[in-house]
């Protein structure tokens, strides 16, 4: 996957606000979870790449990729400037979803050291849909290739006279067809 591109701040998820102050956030799971308003580009793009360190993002994901831990990161970041309740709510929301998706990280992988046989099955479940699917598709993929084969010779037809789809379509067609007595028709 590409890295984000970066914004006009020159970084990521990093937005100048009308107030001349500096708005972080971050996407996860398909949320947007805000980070804060800082005064400097560089405060919020700090706060960004401790979010993105909790999140467990590859560090060319980053704004600072020179940095080399979490530790690291949070010591160089500072608070956000929360000016109102309403910010103040919206930060402590946003951190409460980063701390809930370290911790389903944390228990899923506590969970998968402690139930192999559950991973194993889950692994080969999901092989088997993967092959089941594959060979569908394949098979799909063959039908639509004979039929359009028999199309372009000009002998193709996806009906037969035998074929009740067939017949049926012929007497809903010709009745379609046929003007009643009662309609009067102006050409």
């Amino acid at each position: 996957m590409a890295p984000r591109r970066r914004s006009n701040t020159g970084f990521i998820d990093v937005r100048l606000r009308p107030a001349g102050h500096f708005a972080a956030e971050i996407t996860a799971g398909g949320t947007r979870v805000w980070l804060g308003t800082f005064y400097t580009k560089e405060a919020a793009a700090r706060a960004y790449d401790v979010a993105a360190w909790r999140f467990g993002r590859p560090r060319h994901e980053m704004n600072f990729p020179e940095v080399r831990s979490l530790t690291e990161a949070q010591s160089l970041s500072t608070e956000p400037l929360l000016r109102s309740q309403g910010e103040a709510r919206r930060y402590r929301s946003g951190q409460r979803r980063i701390d809930t998706t370290e911790a389903d990280k944390k228990f899923m992988a506590q969970w998968r050291r402690d139930h192999p046989g559950d991973v194993e099955a889950m692994r080969a479940f999901w092989k088997d849909k993967q092959t089941y699917r594959r060979e569908r598709r394949t098979g799909k993929r063959q039908r639509k290739a004979e039929v359009e084969a028999e199309y372009a010779k000009g002998e193709a037809s996806t009906w037969g006279e035998d074929d009740e789809q067939w017949s049926w379509n012929l007497t809903t067609t010709a009745s379609e067809d046929t003007p009643n007595e009662d309609e009067d028709f102006d050409f």
